[in-house]
């Protein structure tokens, strides 16, 4: 015998079953929504706790000649310390080149948290003379080192006019210009080319042509070089050079801008 329900009892009971499987469905959510957020938590945690163990607690620089030790220090200090060693560090190091003898950074880490800063300086390889002497990198910037505490033993470069560029950029170092660029390329092309020679001169600058002069140490002898300074030109000094040593009353200028010849003048012909 079979019973029939009124329809009424039916949609009940259809109702009830659909609402226990919302519910079911519900409670399930809120299961993986709460494992989900633990698993996270977790991960959060551990993330913390890694990065609090790459955090940098100490800094060393090694050493420098021109730079203050207590300011490199103070700096590195100030923008290194609580940075983590497993970042690239790059805005750190970019802050750092920006200081006016520093030519480029090195970090050497050493896990977990310790840091050696290599700083290469910039090193003066010229004196600029604009009525004062400013010391001048190889690529002319001029560097603020104090030379009445730096003695430097560098050749001096004399502009016939003012030497100095300005970039446009807030904090920009002064520059050589034109042609104190080509005075600062003569005294490197005769250091890389013949650095036995760089010793015995003891200034360079430029004649009224504009062409390339230096002057001896020993004698104050000009010698003229002429616009660009070559490899050849400068065996052709040397051999010169060599040729007037020995000469009891030397010439007071040598000019070897002409191909094949070379000019002689005492004091009362210039």
């Amino acid at each position: 015998m079979s019973i029939v329900l009124p329809p009424e009892t039916t949609a009940r009971n259809r109702k009830a079953g659909s609402n226990r499987r919302k519910r079911g469905r519900s409670n399930l959510r809120t299961l993986i929504l709460l494992l989900l957020v633990t698993v996270v938590s977790c991960y959060a945690a551990d993330r913390l706790k890694l990065y609090r163990y790459f955090v940098i607690k100490k800094v060393t620089m090694e050493q420098t000649t021109f730079i203050s030790p207590a300011h490199l220090d103070s700096l590195c200090s100030s923008i290194l310390l609580g940075a983590s060693t497993l970042s690239s560090l790059s805005a750190q190091r970019k802050i750092i080149e920006s200081e006016p003898l520093v030519k480029s950074v090195r970090f050497l880490r050493r896990f977990p948290d310790r840091l050696t800063v290599q700083v290469r300086e910039r090193e003066p390889v010229a004196l600029l003379n604009v009525g004062e002497l400013l010391p001048i990198d190889s690529e002319g910037f001029v560097l603020p080192i104090d030379l009445a505490v730096s003695r430097l033993d560098l050749p001096i470069l004399t502009p016939r006019s003012a030497a100095l560029s300005l970039g446009t950029e807030a904090g920009a170092q002064p520059r050589l210009n034109r042609d104190g660029r080509l005075l600062l390329e003569a005294l490197l092309s005769l250091k890389q080319n013949s650095p036995e020679l760089l010793p015995l001169v003891s200034e360079f600058t430029l004649n009224e042509q504009g062409k390339v002069t230096l002057v001896t140490v020993e004698d104050g002898m000009r010698v003229v070089l002429g616009k660009w300074v070559e490899p050849d030109k400068l065996r052709y000094l040397k051999w010169m050079l060599e040729q007037v040593s020995g000469v009891e009353e030397k010439p007071a200028l040598v000019d070897l801008s002409f191909e094949g010849q070379i000019i002689l003048k005492k004091s009362d012909e210039i």
